[in-house]
């Protein structure tokens, strides 16, 4: 029991070292922040966080993790409370950069493929994740297509990398200048796309 208390209190801790590193990173950018800024923010020494994260690039890395495992599992459970096509229109809105925290972290995820660039192994990572949400909208879409709600023909996986290409592109011109597009206007491209999806049979399909 002791072990697995602390083990869970070390959890803890990186996750209120990660969000306040969220806070630092959007407001200073990457390059001017040090670990030393991200300590000093949270009345820590720097020895401290490197008890807990090796260096800037691991803590970005879990800090971006950590918000966009949040947004999925919040995706997921939105979905889980529609049926039918509903339940993609649904999954997919809650990726929309749409409000504070879902901007903010397609801005941390800015910063770290900026970073990525030229790193093998974080390229591997994030390619990694990007294969899990993928594979997430696209079991989705295989679901549906098991339903009829979505024609059978259609190719899951490259039907859910558009989905998620659209909300990426979205995403960047949202990152620059927030007031942009409106929710309306986001969920609006969004579920004409998905509407799309479902045109080409909709005789035969339910909407």
């Amino acid at each position: 029991m002791p072990a697995g208390r602390a083990k869970g209190d070390h959890e803890a801790k990186r996750i209120t070292i990660a969000e306040a590193a969220c806070t630092v990173f959007l407001r200073l950018g990457l390059a001017r922040t040090s670990l030393a800024d991200i300590a000093r923010d949270m009345g820590y020494t720097t020895g401290v966080l490197r008890h807990y994260f090796a260096d800037k690039d691991e803590l970005l890395l879990y800090a971006k993790n950590l918000l966009f495992d949040r947004s999925f599992q919040k995706a997921r459970a939105a979905a889980d409370r529609c049926i039918g096509l509903q339940r993609l229109r649904t999954m997919a809105t809650e990726f929309l950069p749409s409000n504070k925290e879902t901007i903010d972290s397609y801005r941390l995820l800015a910063m770290f493929n900026g970073n990525a660039i030229g790193d093998a192994r974080l390229m591997r990572v994030q390619h990694k994740r990007n294969e899990s949400h993928t594979a997430l909208l696209a079991d989705e879409i295989t679901a549906l297509q098991r339903e009829e709600f979505l024609p059978k023909e259609l190719d899951a996986r490259l039907e859910a990398c558009g989905i998620l290409g659209l909300i990426d592109g979205l995403a960047e011109q949202v990152i620059m200048r927030p007031e942009a597009l409106s929710r309306a206007q986001l969920e609006g491209l969004v579920n004409r796309y998905i509407d799309c999806l479902a045109r080409p049979s909709r005789g035969s399909h339910r909407a």
